[in-house]
């Protein structure tokens, strides 16, 4: 049902009277679809709201093992709006998968890609603002681990077929990597050719395996591809060659920028529009920022101790800095830290020392797009005294939510909402000979609205509605994301397109506190790769949740 007046609906700037329980009775909302329009009525008889508006909880949301296929999984990215996850599976039964996490544990892959069989070093990347995943991978010439070619594949939520692949010619025996923008529009894949010592980086958009650009910059002899980071906007390109770093503007297909490092590290990032970067070395992370048209060191984060940064990340606002401290004494000791770029201080610091002689590393950080949250992945040790799957808030020192993996974490990615993390680890430790592993997915909790089910057609998924009980509650739809939300003052922020708003009843929010409402997806292949957006509603008060989902719809 269309509501052709939903400003009536979102027109106050402060709750009504009409919102307050008159004297004697109760009064109650709900919203009453005529020919005329959408309005809201008023009703006595319903008791008064009572309770507090709940949320969901941190936790593990699924957990995806290889079941006998005894793949590693090394590479996992997630994206769509934090509602789909893209991996690649290392050493057996290589593949590509996408995996819903809105399914149930175990998730049943959405799609299954095995080109990728047989290949080597792989690494995945997914557009926040669009189903749009890509993969990089080495293919074995002749049997000859020596000899490979890097293959880039692009893919969409709605095959496993990818759109389109592209090879680079040469051949070669060192690294290669990919990166893609926050809205889907810019793909960037470099390799390095160890015959000519040169990185090669080429540009591409979403739409052709043709390259916008190809780019070739000699590192000289020895100075291998290493960091490798795309900002958010597509604009830049961070990586090093060598012991030097170095900027290069994508759409000036140049660098512009580049310096020395402080030791060859697998520590660094970059902000989302490229205004800030950093890196690790021995005691030390380095902090650069923009001034004018250059970049300047504006800070030096030390640690002391026998130890040196292993892991970085920056949010893509550059307000945060996640990284993760390797103490290589006993390779016992981990330091998970965040630091405020702005006033240049710590934020918040979490030390964990493991038992036994298996080594106890971090092996990867991911921060969200506003700095507020990060995950971190580590090996673990001898004795699983510690989660090696964690995600923290940058204003506490311990987790907000972790998982126990049986082995060692290699990948973990958080949503760009800081919402969930995925990590992709070993099914035993990381020192120990064995192969199987697993996808584990972690969500931080504190939504106060929540899609259950694989929407795929022919499906019904439901919603789940956090408001305080007594309430009526309602699912809104749309047809699209208002890139400009609006703040409605009492009421909260509406963040999809009004224009094709609707409502759909899900009744009075029972003692629980949660309301839930299904919906059924039809079983037409035309829909697949279509989007609907979601956000909750309830009366009275006048009340929007603060939490919007993008369904995707797939195969």
């Amino acid at each position: 049902m269309f509501v052709s007046a939903l400003p009536f609906v979102f027109a106050a700037l402060a709750p009504s009277s009409n919102d307050v329980p008159s004297t004697g009775a109760a009064r109650a909302e709900h919203v009453e679809v005529t020919p005329q329009g959408a309005f809201v009525r008023s009703s006595r008889g319903l008791g008064a709201a009572s309770g507090a508006q709940k949320s969901t909880a941190a936790g593990a949301l699924w957990s995806y093992a290889d079941n006998g296929l005894a793949w590693i999984a090394t590479a996992a990215s997630i994206g769509n709006r934090g509602g789909q996850v893209f991996a690649e599976f290392d050493l057996n039964n290589e593949r590509a998968e996408l995996f819903s996490v809105y399914d149930s544990s175990p998730p049943v892959p959405v799609w299954t890609d095995t080109t990728p069989f047989g290949t080597e070093f792989r690494q995945v990347a997914s557009a926040d603002e669009l189903p749009i995943h890509v993969a990089i991978d080495q293919i074995v010439l002749s049997g000859q681990m020596t000899t490979r070619q890097a293959v880039l594949r692009k893919y969409t939520s709605s095959s496993g077929t990818p759109d389109w692949t592209y090879t680079f010619a040469p051949v070669i025996n060192a690294g290669s990597a990919v990166g893609i923008s926050r809205d889907g529009q810019k793909i960037v894949a470099a390799i390095f050719d160890d015959t000519n010592w040169e990185v090669e980086i080429a540009v591409f958009g979403p739409g052709s395996n043709v390259p916008l650009s190809y780019t070739v910059v000699p590192t000289g002899t020895n100075n291998y591809l290493g960091g490798f980071d795309l900002s958010a906007d597509g604009s830049m390109l961070y990586f090093t060659g060598g012991s030097t770093f170095h900027l290069f503007d994508v759409a000036a297909t140049q660098v512009v920028f580049s310096g020395s490092l402080q030791g060859l590290f697998p520590s660094h990032a970059i902000s989302g529009d490229g205004s800030v970067f950093a890196f690790g070395g021995f005691n030390s992370l380095y902090v650069w920022e923009k001034q004018g048209a250059t970049w300047a060191q504006t800070f030096t984060r030390t640690v002391a101790g026998q130890c040196y940064c292993g892991e970085v990340d920056v949010s893509d606002d550059g307000s945060t800095i996640a990284s993760g401290w390797i103490f290589y004494s006993n390779y016992l000791t981990v330091r998970v830290e965040a630091l405020d770029v702005a006033t240049k201080t710590t934020t918040m610091s979490h030390v964990t020392t493991g038992l036994g002689a298996k080594q106890n590393i971090v092996s990867d950080v991911s921060i969200s797009a506003d700095g507020k949250r990060f995950a971190v992945g580590t090996w673990g040790d001898a004795n699983n005294s510690a989660p090696e799957l964690r995600l923290y808030d940058r204003a506490q020192s311990t987790p907000v939510a972790t998982i126990d993996t049986p082995g060692s974490i290699f990948d973990v990615e958080i949503s760009a909402d800081g919402k969930r993390a995925i990590g992709g680890s070993k099914a035993v430790h990381a020192n120990d000979f064995g192969n199987g592993g697993r996808l584990d997915l972690l969500d931080g909790g504190g939504s106060d609205l929540q899609l259950r089910g694989s929407p795929r057609i022919g499906s019904t998924v439901q919603f789940d509605l956090h408001f305080a009980p007594g309430k009526n509650a309602f699912l809104m739809q749309s047809l699209g994301h208002d890139p400009t939300p609006t703040t409605f003052p009492g009421i909260g922020t509406l963040h999809i397109d009004r224009a094709t708003l609707t409502f759909l009843p899900a009744g009075v929010v029972p003692p629980s506190g949660i309301a839930t409402k299904s919906f059924s997806i039809a079983a037409n292949p035309a829909l697949i790769g279509t989007s609907l957006f979601f956000q909750g509603f309830s009366v009275p008060p006048r009340q929007v949740s603060t939490d919007w989902i993008e369904m995707t719809i797939l195969p």
